[in-house]
């Protein structure tokens, strides 16, 4: 503010600021996390180097030391390995683990990384990398339109403060509050709150469960601009190897999560025994039937593929047709076992019991 009342305020200042604040911020999710941390697609050397660039900006270590701590995160979560532990408290996950470091980064986890020339030369000149693209080229370009001071307080401080604070609410608020859509025995939740201003990275326990998937988001609707930017660049060719998870193997996990959350909640009515036993018999038949659809589809959506791949003669075309067709049956039965599903895992405990008692499968 006292910047402000004695410069004014400048349209590119502004610019500048958000410019660096979005740009290191993807520097982080889509450079460190998702290309260097878990190799999730390849990238054409242009782009490489500017997520390097940017990455280094936002003064939160090299990519080879981030990546190493983010894979022990991943492979030790919730224990004392894991250097950003939940267990150990908001505070200590949040950034608490940086005051009071007890991790031993030892590196043998990233030979993969340290055989790439550029990413090795970024952490041996960390420092240089960071002061120049993250005080130097902002403070010089802000000085090209007067406000060499204004672009260090606001596209350097204030920008890394707020970059800061974005990547730590990760490692913290998405391991508390939110949902276990995928995996319901991690501490990692979907927060489609944080998203907003991760990048995309809110979507928590969709990345522990499938962290090999380049994006965190999987809905469409889901705000992921480091997936939608990462996409965009394969359409230049920029970007390749875009690594998903199928679809089905998504749907079994959120069915399983979905089953695992209700059979728990049904826990809670033994009580009663008898019934007890009643409604968990029913709902373990709606599982199996909605988790057999399921399969079923899978099978005639690869029969359906094979198909399409055949394409000697006109034999092959009625194949195709008549695969499509089961296909797609098989699709629509899925789908009406699923709404019927959704509705149950909806219901509490106590609805439940009185919906699957009353209709029987």
């Amino acid at each position: 503010p006292l910047y402000i009342i004695h410069y004014g305020f400048s349209w590119p200042l502004a610019a500048l600021t958000a410019f660096y604040m979005v740009a290191t911020g993807m520097g982080i999710t889509v450079g460190y996390h998702r290309l260097f941390s878990h190799s999730t697609f390849k990238a054409h050397p242009i782009v490489k180097n500017a997520l390097l660039f940017f990455g280094a900006a936002a003064f939160e270590q090299s990519a080879i030391e981030w990546s190493s701590q983010h894979r022990d995160h991943h492979r030790y979560v919730d224990t004392d390995r894991d250097p950003y532990n939940i267990k150990k408290g908001f505070f200590y996950a949040h950034m608490g683990w940086l005051m009071f470091w007890e991790h031993n980064v030892d590196f043998s986890n990233v030979h993969d990384l340290e055989k790439d020339s550029m990413v090795v030369h970024q952490n041996k000149h960390y420092i240089f990398w960071a002061i120049i693209a993250g005080v130097i080229t902002p403070v010089v370009i802000g000085a090209t339109f007067g406000h060499a001071l204004g672009a260090f307080i606001f596209a350097v401080c204030f920008r890394i403060t707020v970059v800061y604070q974005n990547t730590f609410f990760i490692n913290s608020l998405c391991h508390m509050l939110g949902s276990a859509t995928y995996d319901p025995d991690s501490t990692a939740k979907d927060n489609w709150f944080s998203a907003l201003s991760t990048n995309g990275e809110g979507y928590h326990n969709f990345h522990h469960r499938f962290p090999s998937d380049y994006r965190n988001g999987v809905r469409w609707y889901h705000f992921d601009p480091s997936k939608w930017l990462i996409a965009g660049l394969a359409n230049l060719g920029l970007t390749w190897d875009l690594k998903e998870v199928s679809q089905f193997r998504i749907l079994a996990a959120r069915l399983h999560a979905e089953n695992v959350k209700v059979s728990r909640s049904l826990e809670a009515l033994k009580k009663k025994q008898e019934e007890h036993q009643e409604v968990q018999a029913v709902w373990t038949r709606r599982y199996e039937l909605v988790r057999r659809h399921l399969t079923e589809w899978q099978s005639q959506f690869e029969a359906y593929q094979g198909a399409v791949c055949d394409r000697v003669n006109d034999s092959s075309r009625d194949l195709r047709i008549a695969a499509e067709v089961k296909m797609k049956a098989a699709r629509q039965q899925f789908k009406l076992a699923h709404r019927h599903w959704k509705r149950m895992v909806r219901q509490c405990p106590t609805e439940l019991q009185g919906l699957l008692i009353s209709k029987p499968v």
